[in-house]
């Protein structure tokens, strides 16, 4: 892979894959329009762990509480478990079918347009959110959510954060739980894809500068989505989402 293309591809990772905007949706439009081959399977699970770094080191005060007193931290670690299972449970049953929708600029496109949808509808919830302590009813609700993105176009961060906002829980707490919610999804989904990468080439200066590179951009993006989130305008993203999933959607129709 040439030094200028893991480059853009690292940047892409780094910025859509916490930015409510679809990672996998992205990669599938430049996968299309741009003659963009898919990339090694190393690669990408390079990529993903150079973003689940950029989790760990946002969120090392949250996660070091949970890792020292993880009995203090138990209820916390239930409402994680609960909302990681509906991802599980229908990414096994999903599998044989996603290689085909990840193959789709249609669905692509249509699935761009409801996660644009979703997150527009924020909006509404105005001034609603509040310091409510979270139960399992919502960590299960957000869980269901955060399924949506098994499929490209969908963005996790963005279906999570929003059906948080739905349940009237603060920013602050969906965000956090959001992000705390996407660590056993990446180490779930990166780790099936590490069992069948090949790390021969796994030192070259081009691999270890994109996975850094990924995680640096990662964790600005995590910056700049809190801050979004916290002044209200975290609905912004969705016009972003129905502007290009409606482009996407036209282009499929009359390519």
């Amino acid at each position: 892979m040439s030094f200028f293309k893991a480059l853009f591809l690292a940047l892409v990772q780094g910025l859509t894959e916490f930015l409510p905007v679809s990672s996998s949706g992205h990669l599938v439009l430049f996968q299309k329009l741009m003659n963009f081959g898919t990339p090694p399977v190393f690669f990408d699970v390079l990529l993903h762990f150079g973003t689940l770094g950029s989790i760990l080191v946002f969120f090392r005060k949250e996660i070091l509480a949970i890792v020292k007193n993880p009995e203090k931290n138990r209820k916390l670690i239930c409402l994680i478990f609960i909302g990681s299972v509906p991802a599980a449970t229908f990414g096994f049953i999903l599998s044989s079918y996603l290689e085909e929708v990840f193959d789709s600029l249609f669905f692509t496109g249509s699935a761009w347009i409801l996660g644009g949808v979703i997150i527009v509808s924020t909006f509404f919830v105005g001034k609603r959110s509040k310091e409510k302590e979270m139960n399992f009813k919502d960590a299960f609700f957000i869980g269901l959510f955060q399924a949506l993105a098994l499929f490209p176009g969908i963005s996790r961060s963005g279906t999570t954060i929003s059906s948080g906002l739905f349940r009237n829980l603060s920013r602050d707490q969906v965000f956090n739980f959001s992000f705390l919610l996407a660590i056993p999804a990446i180490i779930g989904a990166t780790g099936l894809q590490a069992l069948e990468a090949d790390y021969s080439q796994f030192f070259s200066f081009v691999n270890i500068f994109s996975m850094v590179l990924a995680g640096i951009i990662g964790y600005l993006a995590l910056f700049l989505l809190k801050k979004v989130l916290v002044k209200e305008k975290f609905y912004y993203f969705g016009f972003y989402c129905l502007f290009l999933g409606a482009g996407v959607l036209i282009f499929s129709l009359f390519k």
